[in-house]
């Protein structure tokens, strides 16, 4: 019987339909009381000895761990962007197809990053603090007046989305539920298809420029780390926030900063920073908590994700035993090598 090996979350009604066709084995974080630390490099060749399909959650897969894992013919990733703890170049060399779960976060990405652009609009978490510290605020207060000067409608407000992939454009539809003008920034789509959308799709500067609230949604690549440096920041309005819930690598956070301390902008939310988790000095501990929000690598959380992505990976994974390939496959190329008839091609249309 195939051997399946699991270090994700994953669904427990979608795990007894794979026990129907393979041996899977959960380990790690795929556990309900999973231990605090992910598996290590020598813990994971270990665990991966006699194993056909590698089912990934976080844990790191280098070359020497797909080296030391002769075993394994197919990985099948939870993320969305498997490139962040896979080494793609690595599968690829050595014949391993990478299919990955598309869409997991395609609800709760937009849905978070809205919540973290109301949470920039009104002062919510201030005031809870408050209400908890026992401050009951009255209209008379003077905290009434700096609560209600910091307070903002998002109704007419623009919203410019660098990314209009399938996060982003989620993000669209709610924000136009609210009443905000979209705009954008993305040289891979389709100015007509947006334009029929009401996205206005702009250059870069100019979606800098026009934004009340600007968000971060695109993919890194070697070509747009940094891409949003001291010079897009200079050129936000003074009352605009920026809002990161895609890569950290996309921003130059020094310069965000420096901005956000000399008061330049309004304000900035991050779900994701340069460094996880953040050292006891971090630049954001020097930050005016009412001008910066930072959340812990969140956005993408969510009870229906898990159920999402084991039924996705679960029928990428019937699929391919059937010979069929799916959209999300990170390394097509695999198909040409000679590499992939000693492992991928094993179990491509066996059944």
């Amino acid at each position: 019987m195939l051997k399946v090996l699991c270090t994700a979350e994953f669904d427990d009604m979608w795990e007894k339909k794979m026990k129907e066709y393979c041996d899977i084995r959960r380990v790690g974080f795929s556990l309900t009381k999973q231990p605090k630390d992910r598996l290590n490099e020598e813990q994971l060749i270990e665990a991966l000895k006699g194993v056909d399909v590698f089912i990934v959650g976080y844990e790191k897969v280098t070359e020497n761990v797909l080296y030391h894992a002769p075993d394994v013919k197919l990985l099948l990733s939870v993320r969305d962007g498997p490139e962040e703890n896979i080494d793609i170049k690595a599968c690829t060399k050595l014949g391993i197809p990478v299919l990955f779960s598309a869409g997991r976060c395609g609800r709760s990405v937009p849905e978070f990053t809205f919540l973290l652009i109301m949470a920039l609009a009104k002062p919510l978490i201030k005031v809870v603090e408050e209400v908890r510290a026992g401050n009951w605020i009255k209209e008379n207060d003077l905290k009434f007046r700096r609560i209600n000067e910091n307070s903002t409608e998002v109704y007419g407000k623009t919203l410019g989305i660098v990314g209009l992939g399938r996060n982003g454009l989620g993000l669209a539809e709610r924000a136009k539920a609210f009443g905000m003008r979209i705009i954008g920034f993305d040289p891979f789509v389709d100015r007509e298809k947006m334009k029929a959308m009401d996205i206005e799709v702009y250059d870069l500067d100019e979606v800098m420029r026009q934004s009340d609230y600007i968000v971060l949604l695109a993919r890194v690549t070697e070509e747009n780390k940094g891409m949003i440096g001291e010079k897009e920041i200079g050129l936000m309005k003074p009352t605009a926030c920026l809002v990161n819930t895609g890569r950290a690598a996309l921003l130059d956070m020094e310069a965000l900063f420096q901005a956000l301390k000399e008061e330049r902008i309004r304000g900035a939310a991050l779900d994701v920073l340069d460094e996880e988790p953040p050292r006891v000095d971090h630049p954001i501990y020097q930050i005016d908590p009412d001008r910066l929000i930072v959340t812990p690598h969140t956005a993408g959380v969510s009870v229906e994700r898990i159920t999402f992505q084991s039924r996705v990976l679960n029928e990428h994974l019937q699929n391919y035993l059937k010979g069929i390939l799916p959209q999300s496959f990170c390394n097509r190329e695999v198909l040409e090598l000679p590499q992939f008839k000693e492992r991928g091609k094993k179990l491509f249309g066996v059944n």
